[in-house]
């Protein structure tokens, strides 16, 4: 209970303060959250805070939820800058759909003509994009074993995909 009264008192001595301290820093807008994140750190280390704990002591913990707030503010910048700059594709033409769509048919019908075994290795590789080392821990075995089974499946597959010939082309 000690402890309860002792965050209440720091908590109601210091409020003002702190806000006003991230106020000036990340804005009014940002700073009743600035100011709820010192005092959540505060309520989770009031077993921690020195016993002659003042204001001072409550701007160091600001201080920090600042500085973290302008990371990741830095981050999201620059996130958003490279978002921004990914323009979206041009729409496929009907051609181009029409040949994926082809191209799609086949490798699901090529998919289906192989061994159960073959098809799960293939969808965990392409499909779930697990690497090497995933795949042998989904299926229980070695690295080395996933890796000669994804090997040999995507020889099966390619096998069983048709030539130009076989379509017509070329």
């Amino acid at each position: 209970m000690a402890a309860r009264a002792r965050f209440i008192a720091l908590y109601e001595e210091n409020y003002d303060a702190v806000h006003a301290f991230c106020a000036r820093r990340v804005g009014f807008g940002e700073a009743p959250d600035a100011t709820a994140e010192v005092f959540a750190v505060l309520w989770r280390r009031i077993d921690e805070a020195p016993t002659d704990a003042d204001v001072a002591w409550l701007f160091g913990i600001a201080r920090n939820t600042v500085l973290n707030r302008w990371r990741s503010r830095r981050r999201e910048s620059r996130l958003l800058e490279r978002v921004g700059g990914i323009r979206e594709p041009a729409p496929a033409g009907p051609d181009t759909v029409v040949v994926r769509n082809e191209e799609r048919r086949a490798v699901g019908e090529a998919l289906s003509s192989l061994r159960p075994a073959d098809k799960e290795i293939l969808m965990l590789s392409a499909w779930d994009e697990l690497s090497g080392k995933q795949i042998a821990q989904v299926l229980g075995i070695s690295v080395s074993a996933a890796d000669q089974r994804l090997h040999r499946a995507r020889k099966r597959l390619a096998k069983a995909l048709p030539t130009e010939a076989e379509e017509g082309g070329a």
